[in-house]
């Protein structure tokens, strides 16, 4: 059994010797580090290239003619690597020592999962944990209060994404199915990645926190250290609707469930026209299922309240939002 991982850099000095320093100290050792550059103006290849003198045949670096994007920067840096298990990786976190022992486990245990992806707590520049919340409360993925079996195909289908791909883990066979990944515009390869290995049923996740994730100004994307209590049982509520746990019942729930809908019903529907080649999940399909339940919830707004109803689609008629025509 080989174990890779594949990570993406981008004028990373600041953080980058810390984070490949918690990766070659894992109690499960790595045996391939394959690093993508894309670009770096600063001395993260200086970092890198020591790191590797010190690591004879461990770390690979790859240097980018051109700038691709952290999207299609992931897909070179997975497609190149060559292990069983490959371990998607960003240049700013800190792995727990722990981390690759515990996901190799659970795949070992859990032979049909072909993706695992875990919790994570926040920290900030200086390493220090920002709060009480962790990497999953930042995207909304409340795991610990909803009940179980969870659907996490439902979730990203009609809420949002949750798995973070600086804690995800793949097997090299789901290459075929997830690449290449798609080029298009705020969809990122975590989420893609996601929704293709929940489609077959076959993505799990561990609990525990085995990264340290950074929140910082100069990340790209990421989760938030500004989630808020009431704002988590917002989310919390939306969940349950969309799981068919509880039932929206006052104007204001419809109101939030609609909007959710919608959204993902653009976000689907764009997917679907963007994507070229064929794909083993229908977004079409995904698109169409979230506009009829957005149909349906706007149906329960005229019903709980005609009046606020009325002003509702004035006002969204006015701004442009939520537009069928």
């Amino acid at each position: 059994m080989k174990t890779s991982v594949a990570m993406c850099t981008y004028n990373g000095e600041k953080y980058i010797k810390e984070q490949l320093e918690s990766i070659l100290n894992q109690t499960f050792s790595i045996d391939e580090i394959v690093i993508c550059d894309d670009g770096s103006k600063d001395k993260t290849i200086e970092i890198i290239t020591q790191i590797q003198i010190e690591n004879p045949n461990k770390i690979f670096l790859h240097k980018n003619k051109e700038n691709l994007g952290s999207t299609k920067n992931f897909e070179k840096a997975i497609t190149i690597c060559s292990g069983n298990y490959i371990f998607l990786s960003d240049q700013d976190d800190i792995w727990k020592e722990t981390k690759v022992e515990k996901i190799i486990k659970y795949f070992l245990e859990n032979p049909s999962t072909e993706a695992v992806f875990t919790n994570g707590d926040l920290i900030d520049e200086t390493n220090q944990k920002i709060n009480i919340h962790t990497l999953w409360d930042s995207v909304f993925f409340l795991e610990n209060q909803l009940e179980k079996p969870i659907s996490l195909l439902k979730l990203i289908s009609s809420k949002r994404n949750m798995v973070t791909g600086a804690t995800l883990c793949i097997k090299n066979e789901t290459k075929e199915l997830i690449l290449p990944f798609p080029d298009i515009k705020k969809y990122y390869h975590d989420e893609w990645i996601a929704i293709i290995i929940a489609s077959r049923k076959k993505l799990n996740y561990i609990t525990e926190e085995l990264i340290s994730y950074r929140i910082h100004s100069g990340q790209q994307i990421g989760g938030k250290s500004s989630t808020t209590n009431k704002t988590i049982q917002k989310h919390l509520k939306i969940s349950n609707y969309i799981l068919g746990n509880t039932v929206p019942k006052s104007y204001q729930d419809f109101d939030q469930l609609s909007k959710s809908y919608f959204r993902n019903y653009l976000k689907f529907k764009n997917i679907s026209d963007n994507i070229k080649n064929g794909c083993s999940v229908n977004f079409k399909k995904i698109a169409n299922t979230n506009l009829e339940l957005f149909k349906k919830c706007n149906d329960s707004l005229k019903k709980a309240n005609p009046i606020f109803y009325f002003f509702r689609n004035l006002i969204d008629k006015i701004r442009g939002k939520r537009q069928l025509n």
